[in-house]
């Protein structure tokens, strides 16, 4: 993935509304940060704040060179790095990078299923998980764990 400072571009849509019909820019951008939602997963109350949006696994913090402007961006809307952007509700022990459990079906990046995925986590965010946090993850092959010394 792409590291601290690197500059690239990207054709981005103008709007990251799942089932949004949008214009596509090119963009130039220096990235500050990288978070891969598999080790960093969203909170429940991330996800509340923008159900909408189109997600993918890695959520870019950039400077947009041509608007002089901080951008937070899902990579997988571009065009270079299009994903499918199904989302899925998991638990993870505090502290651990990967889930310990996944408890919900793949949720498609429809207006529909975010709303669904949207009230699955408000019906069961308040209720005790024996110590486990619920996080959205995306729906992607897990990477494989670390091998031990």
């Amino acid at each position: 993935m792409y590291a601290p400072d690197t500059q690239i571009e990207l054709t981005y849509p103008e709007s990251t509304q799942v089932e949004s019909r949008t214009t596509f820019r090119r963009r130039r951008v220096q990235i500050r940060e990288v978070r891969d939602l598999i080790s960093h997963p969203l909170t429940p109350e991330e996800y509340l704040r923008r159900p909408l949006t189109h997600r993918s696994r890695y959520l870019l913090t950039a400077f947009d060179m041509d608007t002089s402007q901080w951008r937070q961006f899902y990579l997988g809307s571009s065009k270079e790095h299009a994903s499918d952007g199904r989302l899925r509700i998991a638990l993870y022990k505090p502290g651990e990078e990967r889930p310990s459990k996944i408890i919900s079906r793949s949720f498609e990046p429809t207006r529909r299923d975010r709303i669904a995925l949207a009230r699955t986590l408000k019906a069961i965010k308040e209720k005790s998980h024996n110590g486990y946090e619920l996080r959205v993850i995306p729906d992607e092959p897990l990477p494989a764990p670390a091998k031990p010394f």
